[in-house]
């Protein structure tokens, strides 16, 4: 059965563009610097392929010129290389010294008439002047210089960082001119022609099929250029050396520098259906390792700390306002008539009412005499002055449980590393918008305080539910409102106010010993009510800390969620790499270099 054909150029273009616009949806979710870094390598490299596969849909004839990369170590010499291929030893146009890493970003000598493809690396270009050179390069920007020699009619030398120095970012440059060259000029020196950072463009240009060449600078004898050309597997023609300026070696013609020319001028794209690809198919695995299995951990990880989260909702509020509520209670049993005329209180009073009477206030007395009170009314007295003073501190209690919450909440977090670097990440507006500020648990205290204490004065100026019912009852008897009248100045001179009347056998008697059999009941509802009130103030506090709880988990949960991709893009993703997969498949041939 025959192999299924290769998919043409424009197949692959589109479905790597179709990757690339999916991937771009996703790069703003992405929190991760290293996936990030990781992403943006791939954006590049998608841009470099794609660029590729346009030019394999181009004419041969209008290919030319070639866009060659000028590959190698420190000390190598490519800037002098170029400048002596094109003639420009006494004026150069790039610059070369004695100093290692000295050329910072690509440098492109083209022909005046010459235009380089639009955006080519994929950053932009500046074209220098004369007063510029030597040019040194600038990272991220192709520096363009124009030359007229005849060489550039033909191809277009790129000089570049290099590979082994001790900044990452030249090796990150000269890798981007590799990708997106049309050929490479491989230079090595005796010294440095088994540099290990060379062996992988070596193999990636046989399995692009880039048109290479590998040139051996600064050489005193021919043994390193075979040995070179033996370990490497270089085919003769592709050969060349360049004699050390003060060594007794001549390079053979067919090595020489002219020669060299020759073979630069002569390049000619290789037919890389299979190249491209391969390059496709690579640019695929490092998509599947890099990108996707990351992006779809950090996924599996949110989800994951999200349910830890969900875990944690509902706290309880531990605040008891009950305290508050002790005088109160008090106060109410003290006020309340059926308290002050219990069973055994009130035949006390009976059988002492002569020491009762001698022992009322003033105001009492004033009652008694002129029928007018001079004591306060109920509702005259205020909360003890101290009570604010013994109130505990409900805001700062409430306070510092949210913070526990948050540290709970921040402890989870950072136990995945991941997500503890996104925390710290300087940009992060994890503690500026994503944590709540913890006043605002402190205010649920205050709110819930003040109401509490608004209906702690209304009823401490009040009269009890018992007292207010039969002040009801009282003004129905006869000289009930006199009665009344006397119970406002104060609940206990009704009492004497019975004993002394000798009013037992009459209505009032029935009143006052009916309460007896409910003296307990009606003193328990006094408590129940105060009671019921500060578990009302609990519940209130301990539901809205819920809320605020909630908030900030949901909160928390959303941040996590915006930092990675959502289940359908990661599953977009993976269907547009398995279709990319499947049409590079019939084209992918094994190298080894």
């Amino acid at each position: 059965m025959p192999a299924p054909a290769a998919a043409k150029p424009s197949a692959l273009d589109a479905q790597l563009a179709a990757l690339a616009a999916a991937l771009g949806q996703v790069r703003v979710r992405i929190g991760s610097t290293p996936v990030l870094r990781a992403v943006e390598r791939f954006d590049g490299d998608v841009a470099a392929a794609r660029f590729h596969l346009s030019r394999a849909s181009t004419k041969r004839s209008q290919l030319k010129p070639l866009l060659v990369a000028v590959l190698g170590g420190t000390g190598t010499g490519k800037s002098t290389i170029v400048n002596r291929l094109l003639g420009a030893e006494a004026a150069p146009l790039t610059a070369s010294s004695f100093r290692r890493t000295f050329t910072t970003g690509p440098v492109a000598i083209a022909h005046g008439s010459t235009k380089l493809p639009e955006r080519w690396l994929g950053i932009d270009h500046a074209e220098l002047n004369a007063d510029q050179l030597p040019a040194r390069g600038r990272a991220d920007e192709l520096s363009v210089v124009r030359s007229d020699h005849e060489l550039l009619n033909q191809v277009i030398l790129i000089d570049t960082p290099d590979l082994d120095g001790d900044q990452p970012q030249h090796h990150a440059q000269a890798d981007r001119v590799f990708r997106w060259a049309d050929a490479v000029l491989f230079l090595v020196t005796p010294e440095k022609y088994q540099m290990t950072e060379l062996l992988p463009y070596y193999r990636l240009a046989r399995r692009y099929a880039l048109p290479a060449v590998h040139v051996m600078n600064k050489v005193e004898e021919p043994a390193a250029v075979a040995d070179y050309a033996t370990q490497q597997e270089i085919d003769a023609s592709k050969l060349f050396s360049v004699p050390r300026d003060d060594a007794a070696y001549d390079a053979p013609p067919e090595q020489n520098l002219q020669t060299l020319r020759a073979a630069l001028s002569s390049l000619e794209p290789a037919d890389a259906s299979a190249g491209l690809a391969n390059r496709v198919a690579d640019l695929l695995d490092r998509f599947r390792d890099q990108v996707l299995a990351p992006l779809q951990r950090d996924r599996a990880a949110a989800d994951q700390l999200a349910a830890s989260l969900r875990a944690m909702e509902s706290p309880t509020a531990d605040v008891d306002v009950s305290p508050l509520m002790m005088q109160l209670r008090r106060r109410l049993q003290q006020r309340s008539v059926l308290y002050l005329m219990g069973p055994g209180r009130m035949l006390d009073r009976v059988r002492q009412v002569p020491g009762l009477l001698a022992r009322l206030p003033r105001g009492a007395w004033d009652l008694m005499r002129t029928g007018q009170a001079t004591l306060k009314r109920n509702g005259d007295e205020a909360l003890p002055a101290d009570l604010r003073d013994r109130t505990p501190d409900f805001r700062a209690a409430l306070s510092d449980q949210f913070r526990v919450l948050q540290a709970r909440i921040d402890d989870v977090l950072r136990g995945v590393p991941q997500v503890a670097s996104w925390i710290d990440d300087p940009t992060s507006e994890y503690s500026t918008k994503v944590q709540i500020d913890a006043a605002r648990a402190g205010a649920i205290a205050d709110e819930e305080v003040a109401e509490l204490r608004g209906w702690l004065e209304r009823k401490w100026n009040a009269s009890p539910r018992d007292t207010a019912l039969l002040m009801k009852l009282i003004k129905h008897l006869p000289g009930g409102e006199k009665l009344t009248r006397w119970s406002e100045a104060a609940p206990y001179v009704l009492a004497a106010v019975v004993a002394t009347h000798h009013a037992f056998f009459g209505p009032v008697d029935l009143v006052v010993i009916g309460g007896f059999s409910l003296a307990t009941w009606l003193t328990e509802r006094i408590s129940n009510e105060v009671a019921g009130r500060a578990r009302e103030a609990n519940r209130n506090m301990a539901r809205r800390f819920a809320q605020l709880a909630h908030e900030q988990i949901n909160q928390v949960i959303a941040w996590l969620d915006a930092r990675v991709p959502t289940v359908k893009q990661l599953e977009d993703l993976r269907k547009l790499a398995d279709r990319l997969g499947e049409s590079t498949e019939s084209g992918t041939t094994d190298e080894h270099g």
